[in-house]
């Protein structure tokens, strides 16, 4: 491609603030390459240290953005290059020479259609900015400014990021974190548009069958976002941008816009348009639950390593569960129509072998070194859907045990109020369950328990008191049952639970125990006891070695369990009140 290496004009005696201006071409769409212009005013120092991010907060996954880049120069004021040599694999190191402004110019190559990627082809362009823009180390804090220059013909703009007025393209961010936390969608797309409350929302459409109702569509959202911000009570930001891409899947939701990808097509149905709306409310809701209400540990982001956190279960896994709420409270839904979501989640989970080993809490600290979450059923869990029903749990709880007076709506608001507007900070994982237990106005130790171990879920209870009948049967499925849950624990497996009248309990396997060999192997490890149980059928024996003693189980076929859940037929009166709190009539 055409190299254009942008100098600074004269720069003036007064212009010593440090400011950061961005320039993004893409001349050659169908080379897939992106060229970025940097300016950086007000340095100080001998060095400079230019930074790209290793990973998009919201996609718990180190992306290595800088393998991307190329070409990476720079200069100084008038034009002279200045030396620099690469010192990590996200951070090129200039010898500014104490120049107080610097030019740099590089490349960045985006063939991935997703949301935390670049992607750059002759029919649009998607900015993921973590991946597009350096920042200097130590200055995330200052203000940055960007111009596209869109390829002829390209006809639209879309981002949560702020228009600089009198400027074609250009858009401002308040910080760097701000920046990194605005995608911008550029290309031709349908732009459509409604108001609530006096604030715009945008929403960029693309592929979407023309058959397709948009006022339905705009309508829908708007409810959507109504009932989420009457569940918080205030709306948090002045425009809000949805950038839907209508080709590929997967979203990540952002201050003030969301990235999402779908199939266009699916909303010519209407299970398909249903799915639509519910993935949309999800990331839409995370501008409350994750960007403004959050664990401690994301935010201030460090952009160099993983975030890590006990606590997705509760970002993302909440958000899961109040995706169907807010569509419900909308009239989206029906209630029905979300008991039987709810339903098919149960019992997806439970027939998952991964609950046995994984707990909310693991899964959640562990997404980062793993290739997808849940990704292996056999002994991970997904965060998203145990933490959705650890939410309806924690809901029905705190609905009970206040008399109604109380949910966990209370608690989602008094974390708003208290933690983001307040203290302007995260919360811990003790002072989530404190705002819990205070709603409740007693302690919850069974709910939390369920999310930081692999204890069975005592549905039945809990939805009882919203006057619902949880049921399972069993049938015959594939593989072997041994009936225990277990942890990592050291060099053993911790057993959490023991099914009554499973293999484990007949063979005098009880809560508490600690596995220190299986068949003669010793240190296990959950993989260990999932490939052992794989390489079995039923009626083979098992031979687990425990502190002093040995047990031997008889393995059985493993169950394959269908869950129902129905209104009690004999409910009573305040069972029934709190049903319809929850889920209206």
């Amino acid at each position: 491609m055409t190299r254009r290496f942008l100098l600074f004009c004269a720069l003036p005696l007064a212009c010593l603030a440090q400011t950061f201006s961005f320039t993004v071409s893409m001349p050659r769409p169908a080379s897939h390459v992106f060229h970025v212009a940097m300016r950086c005013d007000g340095l100080a120092g001998e060095f400079q240290d230019f930074k790209m991010p290793v990973w998009m907060p919201g996609y718990y996954r180190i992306l290595d953005y800088a393998r991307n880049v190329a070409g990476f120069r720079a200069a100084d004021a008038a034009g002279r290059a200045l030396p620099w040599e690469k010192v990590a694999k996200n951070t090129w190191r200039v010898a500014t020479g104490g120049s107080a402004a610097v030019a740099v110019d590089y490349d960045v190559t985006g063939t991935i259609r997703f949301a935390a990627q670049n992607y750059l082809a002759e029919d649009r362009a998607h900015v993921a900015p973590p991946g597009m823009f350096l920042h200097v180390a130590g200055k995330l804090g200052r203000p940055a400014t960007v111009t596209l220059q869109p390829p002829e013909g390209w006809k639209s703009v879309a981002t949560g990021l702020d228009p600089v007025p009198g400027r074609a393209n250009t858009y401002s961010a308040a910080d760097f974190d701000v920046l990194y936390d605005s995608p911008i969608l550029i290309g031709s797309q349908e732009v459509l548009r409604f108001d609530l409350r006096g604030v715009p929302h945008e929403v960029a459409l693309e592929n979407v069958p023309a058959g397709v109702d948009r006022d339905r569509m705009l309508a829908d959202l708007k409810r959507m976002v109504e009932a989420a911000t009457a569940l918080i009570g205030e709306i948090p930001y002045k425009h809000y941008t949805f950038l839907m891409m209508g080709q590929g899947n997967g979203g990540i939701e952002h201050l003030n816009s969301a990235s999402i990808l779908f199939n266009g097509s699916t909303l010519t149905t209407a299970e398909g348009y249903q799915r639509w709306l519910s993935y949309v409310a999800h990331e839409y809701f995370h501008n409350f639950n994750v960007k403004r209400i959050r664990p401690i540990a994301l935010g201030p982001f460090d952009y160099d390593r993983e975030n890590l956190t006990n606590m997705l279960w509760v970002s993302e896994g909440l958000s899961v569960y109040y995706q169907d709420i807010v569509c419900l409270r909308a009239g989206l839904v029906t209630r029905e129509q979300y008991l039987e979501k709810m339903r098919n989640s149960i019992q997806r989970f439970e027939n998952a072998s991964g609950h046995r080993y994984q707990s909310a809490a693991e899964s959640s600290w562990n997404t980062w070194g793993t290739s997808g979450v849940g990704n292996d059923r056999n002994t991970t869990i997904s965060y998203y859907d145990n933490g959705a029903m650890l939410g309806a749990l924690l809901d029905l709880a705190i609905r009970h045990a206040s008399e109604n007076a109380r949910s966990l709506d209370d608690v989602m608001r008094a974390l708003y109020r208290k933690y983001y507007r307040e203290k302007q900070r995260g919360f811990t994982d003790a002072e989530f369950r404190a705002e819990c237990e205070s709603a409740a106005g007693q302690p919850l130790a069974e709910v939390f328990e369920y999310a930081s171990s692999t204890k069975e879920m005592d549905y039945a209870k809990y939805f009882a008191w919203a006057g619902l009948e949880v049921s399972a049967t069993a049938g015959e499925g594939k593989g072997v049952w041994l009936g225990a849950n277990l942890q990592s624990q050291d060099a053993a497996l911790a057993v959490t639970d023991v099914a009554p009248g499973s293999p484990a309990q007949k063979a005098g396997l009880r809560a508490g125990d600690a596995i220190d060999a299986i068949d003669g192997t010793p240190k296990p490890t959950v993989k260990l006891l999932s490939d052992t149980l794989a390489a079995k059928k039923a009626g083979d024996r098992l031979r687990l070695k425990l502190a002093g003693r040995e047990i031997e189980a008889e393995l059985a076929p493993a169950p394959q369990w269908t869950y129902a859940i129905r209104p009690m037929p004999s409910a009573s009166s305040g069972q029934i009140r709190t049903g319809e709190a929850w889920l209206g009539k």
